[in-house]
């Protein structure tokens, strides 16, 4: 099978988003397919396990570190040249938009598949100038999403959520973890001082996240105030940082920065439980990894995050905003040694289902449904409104008009790896630390 892969962000920029697609990847690779990707250029100089087509791009306004791209004409003659059996648009916003609008315009006619990971249209809530933009972005995202051929997004919460706002023809991407890679086994002592501040005795509390508005790291505080002998683990950056490092400065608080690989996953293993607080997750791939270290959860009851999390069985969900329950929650399970140690062995037996062999599997068969259907009957082309393309524009325009630098990044080079893609994933890179959709 061969497959266009068209996304928003790629490597080496590494978050929860790219770590699903190089997996994605890598597992289509061993069934012997063939994959092109499309994506924005970056400043980095970057290799990749399969062929890149990178358009210019510009620095993101809120994440600089995150590049939009500027689809061409290129687009058309590199799918013409590579001749895909499906289009995958994984994560579509502006640049996605920009490749579906050129491509309907062609005379192409591949079957598309998308996949919904970020709710951009929650995200810009949390930044006051951007928050008017809200309804804006589901509207367009419902309006080009409705276009495919077949919609897929990374929890059953989030296949609920998108039907009730107008999304068609849905299904499930499985959510999916490393089990090997995160274990009860990378317990470590030496982590678990490090992360405590040199207290491995206290009770220990870990969150793993981009420090960012949007995941509501500083919510934890407000714990942190109800259960004053716990100490708090921060793993990972971001622009909120310098904030954050100032709201906890009278708790027991360690930053850690962004680990990763051997690292991350000892950090996971090493503490008592995991605390989360973000209400914008279509899935939570650092719940997963949570527990499948053998951590219960948390969490704020709030979209993909409670299709993980069984409250009561591997872990706790709180109303979002009450601290005071989450608070109890806390308090549960650090003053039951017995609740702990059941819900640890619970929250690592409702991993061991979650591989990325059978979350891979769902998506080609999603392909070659998709790919089935238009060849016994292939529909023309869904409506799109000729607004929603005005305000793609508009949105590029925008931000584009926003960005620290006015002038396009042509990237700096690509080509295929030589080495293992998610070795290079998980070693070269901070794990979850870039755009939303973790």
């Amino acid at each position: 099978m061969r497959i266009a892969i068209i996304s928003e962000v790629f490597l080496p920029r590494v978050d929860g988003v790219v770590g699903r697609t190089v997996q994605l990847i890598r597992e289509l690779q061993q069934r012997g397919d063939e994959i092109l990707v499309v994506c924005p250029a970056v400043p980095e100089t970057r290799s990749s396990p399969v062929p890149m087509l990178e358009f210019p791009s510009f620095s993101c306004c809120v994440y600089p570190d995150y590049h939009i791209g500027v689809a061409d004409q290129r687009l058309i003659d590199g799918l013409k040249n590579f001749a895909p059996d499906v289009i995958h648009f994984l994560n579509p916003f502006a640049f996605g938009f920009q490749c579906a609008d050129l491509l309907r315009r062609s005379t192409l006619d591949f079957p598309c598949l998308f996949s919904f990971h970020t709710q951009y249209g929650e995200f810009v809530k949390r930044y006051p100038g951007l928050r008017p933009l809200s309804g804006l972005l589901w509207w367009i995202m419902r309006q080009y999403h409705n276009t495919a051929d077949l919609n897929l997004t990374v929890s059953e919460s989030m296949v609920a959520d998108l039907s009730q706002r107008g999304f068609r023809r849905l299904g499930l991407w499985p959510p999916a973890v490393d089990t090997q890679r995160f274990s009860p086994d990378q317990k470590n002592s030496a982590m678990r001082t490090r992360l405590s501040g040199n207290h491995p005795d206290a009770p220990l509390l870990l969150t793993v996240s981009r420090l960012a508005p949007e995941k509501n790291t500083g919510f934890l505080a407000e714990i942190l105030d109800r259960i004053p002998d716990a100490r708090l683990a921060i793993v990972g950056d971001g622009p909120d940082r310098a904030s954050l490092e100032r709201k906890f400065a009278r708790h027991k608080v360690q930053f850690s920065g962004c680990l990763k690989a051997t690292e991350l996953a000892q950090a996971y293993a090493s503490a008592d439980l995991f605390v989360y607080a973000s209400e914008t997750e279509t899935m939570g791939n650092v719940v997963m990894e949570a527990m499948a270290s053998g951590l219960p959860v948390v969490a704020a009851d709030a979209c993909g995050v409670r299709s993980l999390v069984q409250h009561g069985h591997n872990g706790f969900l709180f109303p979002p905003k009450q601290a005071g329950a989450a608070a109890g929650f806390v308090r549960q399970l650090l003053t039951n040694p017995r609740l702990l140690e059941t819900m640890s062995a619970q929250a690592v037996e409702s991993m061991t289902m979650r591989s990325w062999q059978t979350a891979t599997d769902v998506v080609r068969q999603s392909y070659q449904g998709i790919m089935d259907s238009g060849k016994a009957n292939r529909l023309p082309p869904r409506s799109l409104s000729p607004a929603a393309v005005l305000c793609t524009k508009s949105l590029v325009w925008f931000f584009r008009s926003l960005s620290s630098s006015r002038g396009l990044c042509e990237g700096r080079g690509s080509g295929r790896a030589t080495y293992d893609p998610v070795r290079s994933l998980v070693e070269s890179s901070p794990p979850h630390s870039a755009v939303p959709g973790l």
